[in-house]
């Protein structure tokens, strides 16, 4: 009973690393410099360019992999359900394709292969080009200086209409 208590264990140590490891390691996935607001624009490039989609489109493939297979989708979207990913996955890859972002959807024992050689240290992920990290973070921030300043005068204009009204 110990021995298939210790295996049963193994092997699903083992399936959870295969699952979840191998979508996020890679001499072609991106490592980046420096944190991001979260739900930015660069939050969501890294969300692309720091997973991988393993085969998918079927529901016993969909099933089979415990839908772990949506690893883009799943980082972009956490809290959407399981088949919403199949209807996803087609939409989010033909934009990453129209705006030249990489998005990566390969075999399990590919990505298993490269996680090995990372972890060996035959072989590196990638850092973020530098100055597209900072070009990306510097539009951010202005996009963000903009919703504050949008918020704020929107509840100026809410305030004056109560100030207006109640005279």
């Amino acid at each position: 009973a110990v021995k298939n208590l210790v295996l049963a264990e193994l092997f699903t140590n083992f399936h959870g690393f295969v699952a979840v490891v191998t979508n996020h390691a890679g001499d072609d996935m991106y490592r980046f410099r420096n944190g991001c607001r979260p739900f930015s624009g660069s939050f969501y490039v890294r969300q692309v360019t720091a997973s991988v989609d393993f085969a998918y489109g079927t529901d016993l493939c969909d099933f089979m992999h415990g839908y772990l297979n949506y690893q883009i989708e799943h980082h972009l979207w956490p809290s959407l359900s399981m088949l919403s990913y199949q209807k996803a996955a087609p939409l989010v890859r033909d934009i990453c394709k129209k705006h030249g972002i990489p998005y990566v959807k390969e075999s399990v024992f590919i990505r298993l292969k490269k996680t090995i050689d990372i972890m060996t240290g035959t072989s590196s992920m990638r850092w973020f080009p530098e100055s597209y990290e900072k070009k990306y973070l510097e539009i951010d921030a202005v996009a963000e200086a903009k919703k504050r300043l949008s918020s704020k005068s929107s509840t100026n204009s809410l305030t004056g209409l109560r100030t207006g009204a109640s005279e």
